[in-house]
């Protein structure tokens, strides 16, 4: 395969006042299992129209192969035999092949889109985020069958998949692009303690500005003073000659002392000012729960879930208790999310009603954040208002999360899905409840807003139910994994 030659690559959107990409040089062997990282809006996506040549650009783009994206309005037209190859591996019945788009799942849509983009020969795949709507299994099996190709570009913020498919790392950070032979996990670990280290120096030269500060005043006294007695012994030319070649070697040395101290000082300043330069800056959330009198407000024994009267799961039986995180496992289909909206007062408007022993604490309010964001409507603000959360703070964690204070104005219908659950997110960590029910609330959401997330959620007393298939995020935060059977 051949190496892609990027060379001083130069590009920015018109009308944006900073350029995502200036003068990088970066070279690629197009056989790598390459990730493609770095915070939303940073350039992803974008990096892969440079390299399909479809946006105009300053530097030399070289090398490139025949490319195919992932996700793909229209599937290419390769023979059978070989999409059914592929749909054996990734263990789906190559029946899909023949069933309307519409009527298949988001995870048969990813797998029958996979299967084609690899059926086709002398292609170099670019995959955008190819685990939306699949659940924690159906991302194991695309990390299996991912790890087992060689040659292609993927897009993902779940740092396991990641891990298990990809062998080198390309990270888009605030000043360029770093290129390393590993998985980005470690990278990521690197790249903390580097932080670390920098962080820890830089504190210490902030301790050390007031008396830089105070040193460089001192060695402007010492070098007035210096020059002052240089003149009088110059002026009195009759007192003894051997005092006037002390103090004038006297003050020749503090003249000395004082210059070195002044460029040793502002070697140090300069150094803070180059330090930490490209950190990625994570602004710290907070979330402040509610604490119900009751300490089991939830308990579910031998509940079964219908819609319309048809059972959709069965022989539930769970106890919540106050203060810790559940996590909720299984298949796409199994009633996680109907088992959510029962518990937030949404069930009616869907039909869902449920048959055994189920219990709500009376009065236990609750925050809910749905993996629908079709309730969003109008303003942000008007979304703010509607919710009942604090402007101020609204405001605070979206500028946190990466918005404008311009897009801080827009009407919600012009945001993106990543957005769009970033504002639902915000409105839910506004929320001070009893109870938070999160259900796959890092779609779209970038790896370091992720673990920010997840450092607020774990170190907070909350009381939690939630359902996320990014195994790293529940790994890290649940007490305890509930399993759907």
């Amino acid at each position: 395969m051949p190496l892609i030659n990027i060379k001083n690559l130069t590009f920015g959107y018109d009308g944006s006042d900073t350029m995502l990409f200036d003068n990088i040089s970066v070279g690629i062997d197009s056989s790598w299992r390459l990730a493609l990282a770095g915070r939303n809006g940073r350039g992803k996506t974008t990096f892969f129209k440079l390299l399909r040549g479809e946006l105009p650009y300053s530097g030399t783009i070289t090398g490139v192969p025949e490319t195919v994206t992932f996700p793909c309005e229209d599937l290419p037209d390769v023979p059978e035999w070989r999409v059914k190859k592929e749909l054996n591996l990734l263990g789906v019945d190559p029946d899909i092949m023949w069933r309307p788009m519409e009527t298949l799942s988001g995870g048969e849509r990813t797998k029958l889109m996979l299967a084609h983009l690899f059926a086709q020969d002398g292609i170099y795949p670019l995959i955008d985020e190819p685990t939306n709507h699949l659940d924690r299994h159906g991302r194991e099996t695309i990390a299996r069958y991912l790890a087992s190709k060689d040659g292609f570009i993927l897009i993902s913020h779940d740092r396991d998949f990641l891990d298990i498919c990809t062998d080198h790392t390309l990270v888009i950070t605030r000043t360029g692009v770093e290129l390393t032979q590993a998985v980005f996990s470690t990278w990521w670990d690197n790249n903390e303690a580097r932080q670390a280290g920098e962080q820890a120096r830089n504190d210490q030269l902030k301790k050390e500005m007031s008396s830089i500060d105070a040193a460089m005043k001192k060695n402007a006294q010492w070098s007035r003073k210096a020059e002052s007695d240089k003149s009088r012994n110059n002026s009195k030319v009759s007192e003894n000659h051997l005092r006037r070649v002390y103090e004038a070697s006297r003050a020749a040395k503090l003249m000395s002392l004082s210059k070195n101290l002044e460029q040793r000082n502002e070697r140090k300043l300069e150094e803070k000012k180059s330090l930490l330069r490209d950190v990625e800056k994570t602004e710290k959330l907070k979330i402040e729960g509610t604490v119900h009198h009751n300490r089991t407000p939830v308990r579910l024994n031998d509940v079964t879930l219908l819609r319309w009267g048809e059972p959709v799961a069965e022989h539930i039986s769970l106890t919540v208790e106050a203060g810790k995180k559940i996590s909720l496992q299984g298949p796409n289909g199994c009633g996680k999310s109907t088992l959510f909206k029962f518990l937030a007062g949404r069930g009616e408007e869907e039909g869902i009603t449920v048959e055994g022993d189920a219990y709500l604490a009376p009065g236990l309010k609750i925050s809910y954040l749905s993996q629908d964001t079709s309730s969003l409507k109008g303003t942000l603000y008007d979304a703010c208002a509607e919710r009942g959360a604090d402007r101020t703070q609204f405001s605070t964690i979206l500028v946190k999360m990466g918005f404008t204070k311009e897009m801080l104005y827009r009407d919600s219908s012009c945001l993106s899905l990543g957005q769009k659950k970033c504002v639902m997110t915000a409105l839910s960590l506004c929320e001070k409840a009893d109870l938070y029910i999160w259900d796959e609330p890092l779609n779209y959401i970038d790896v370091y807003l992720r673990r920010e997330i997840e450092r607020l959620v774990k170190n907070s007393e909350i009381t939690m139910l939630f359902v996320e298939h990014d195994s790293a995020f529940a790994r890290e935060v649940a007490d305890y994994e509930f399993v759907f059977e």
